[in-house]
């Protein structure tokens, strides 16, 4: 008899974690969902729609309590980098006899494997311990200020020691999740999508397919540079030096302008541009010397133009931006220096994780400002972009623009043929153009970097494109066919179909493995779930017959 039932009973696990939930007294309600726009960004606490039937015995006040204890918990968990996606499950929730304000509730909540069990735990004690406080307090902008400041030091901070994990991974695995793909945490944040034959590893945005060595190449910028220029692709001329003078000589071989950077940082760390003289030039080296693990540094000749990510992924662009330095755009009535307060003020209204990196006008500004010919009470007309920073780098921030449909087919050539070259199937090629429209070879862009397991759904335009990616990474769900049967003899014979039709069918019971051509498997253990997920992780499983004591 097949019972064609689901498998997640089988690959899917949680964690049991029952609390003592005080609901206090006379809560007020409409103060305590205030909480919900400044901590999950929602109007409300909302339950799911099985815990809405199991707590619908209590009052509205308790389960409002209780709604908002598990959206922040699940918020906590997600910004701790855990992938947990599926609604916390409230399997019992019981009143106390001796205090009729007091609930012992036992949730359920999804896991994967090799993650530390007490970061769930953690996390439930501190989401708990924060909403007894919002319950006392109103959403005032200094108790914002306090309740962010705790989940940043006293709740995330722990979590990162804890859970392996890099920004792109949860981006990725929710999409996966809301795709209907399975995963499972293999150990060090590298995860598995799909099911055996259609299974494929991910970590962060690298994949099992890219280069272990072309990752190390493109770590040093100079190799990077050599490779690149050697392989006839377009790239930055430069000098790596180690002290002042090495680096003016190298300036004037080179001729200013010049950039000056540390040679083993990226994203922007210690980059000075627009270096025109020998004093500035000192001063820029010092920086990146300073800032450099190595103590090298890279002079290099500058390229006119705006840094533009191109997101190569298995082979092909998936999209572009042009990685604009952070700034404001003009309404055509406000100065620059009211635009950057109103936007810095807006900042504050929502989660610091949530946040750009906005400033208020500061030194930095004024001098882009100054180098613009602007002030900051010139107005910009509508829609004109003014930048408040001369690049953007991590410690600044920085704004996306979307450019993929404008990318030349000459510039996507080259940073495929890049990606070839590095031997890397997701990566960030960073190309200096003027204009990204125009061919490298016309207006002098170089591929500045090369940036193996790129950040990969950290911004919005990043994030739309995960689908995608996911679509052409997996086939389909990533699932193979995994049926229960009550018998040993249905099983061999399904088994025996498959095969027939070439499909690599095993069967499983708890005690016994075969393997598609009828030969016993032996592993260090007895138990049907143990042996399922040993079989899901093979890449040469297309099916599982699996037989139910």
């Amino acid at each position: 008899m097949t019972n064609n039932l689901s498998p997640s009973g089988i690959l899917d696990d949680y964690v049991a974690v029952t609390c003592l939930v005080v609901v206090p007294v006379k809560l007020n309600v409409v103060r305590f969902s205030v909480w919900a726009k400044f901590l999950i960004e929602q109007p409300t606490w909302v339950l799911s729609h099985t815990n809405t039937t199991t707590l619908a015995a209590l009052d509205n006040p308790e389960r409002q309590f209780i709604a908002g204890f598990l959206c922040l918990t699940q918020t906590l968990f997600q910004l701790g980098r855990m992938p947990v996606f599926a609604p916390i499950k409230v399997v019992l929730c019981e009143k106390v006899q001796a205090d009729q304000s007091s609930f012992s509730v036992q949730v359920h909540i999804s896991t994967v494997h090799h993650l530390n069990v007490n970061a769930y735990r953690h996390t439930v004690k501190a989401s708990l311990d924060v909403c007894s406080w919002l319950a006392q307090n109103s959403a005032s902008s200094k108790n914002r200020q306090t309740v962010w400041k705790t989940i940043t030091e006293e709740i995330l901070a722990p979590l990162n020691n804890l859970v392996p994990a890099g920004k792109s991974t949860i981006p990725v695995l929710r999409v996966a999740y809301e795709l209907g793909i399975p995963f499972f945490h293999l150990g060090f944040g590298v995860y598995q999508l799909g099911w055996g034959s259609q299974s494929r590893r991910l970590a962060r945005s690298s994949t099992e397919t890219d280069s272990e060595m072309g990752a190390k190449l493109a770590q040093n910028k100079t190799v990077t540079a050599n490779l690149l220029r050697v392989a006839g692709l377009p790239a930055p001329v430069h000098a790596v030096v180690n002290s002042e003078n090495e680096a003016l000589t190298a300036a004037t071989q080179l001729g200013f302008p010049v950039v000056v950077k540390p040679a083993d940082l990226d994203r922007g760390e210690g980059v000075t541009v627009d270096i025109n003289d020998p004093p500035t030039l000192t001063k820029a080296f010092t920086l990146a010397h300073q800032l450099s693990k190595s103590k090298h540094v890279i002079v290099e000749r500058q390229v006119i133009g705006v840094c533009h990510r191109l997101f190569i992924a298995n082979g092909d662009l998936l999209y572009a931006v042009k990685r604009l330095a952070m700034g404001v755009w003009g309404d055509g009535r406000s100065s620059i220096r009211q635009l950057a307060n109103a936007q810095w003020l807006a900042q504050t209204e929502i989660p610091p994780w949530s946040r750009s990196e906005i400033q208020k006008i500061d030194d930095l500004a004024l001098t882009e400002l100054k180098r613009l010919k602007l002030s900051p009470e010139s107005v910009p007309g509508k829609g004109d972009f003014v930048p408040l920073r001369r690049i953007e780098s991590s410690q600044w921030g920085g704004i996306d623009e979307e450019v993929t449909q404008v990318v030349h087919p000459e510039n996507k050539k080259a940073a495929i043929q890049a990606a070839k070259l590095f031997g890397l199937s997701v990566v960030g090629i960073d190309m200096m153009s003027a204009d990204i429209s125009q061919p490298w070879y016309q207006n002098g862009a170089i591929i500045n970097e090369v940036n193996f397991s790129p950040l990969f759904g950290g911004a919005p335009i990043s994030r739309s494109y995960i689908p995608q990616f996911l679509t052409k990474f997996i086939q389909g769900q990533g699932k193979i066919p995994i049926v229960m049967f009550d018998s040993e003899r249905h099983a061999l014979e399904f088994q025996q179909q498959h095969v027939a039709n070439n499909v690599r069918c095993f069967l499983t019971l708890a005690d016994k493995t075969l393997d598609h051509d009828g030969m016993a498997i032996v592993m260090p253990f007895l138990g049907l779930v143990q042996r399922v997920r040993a079989l899901v992780l093979r890449t040469d499983v297309d099916a599982i017959a699996v037989v139910e004591s």
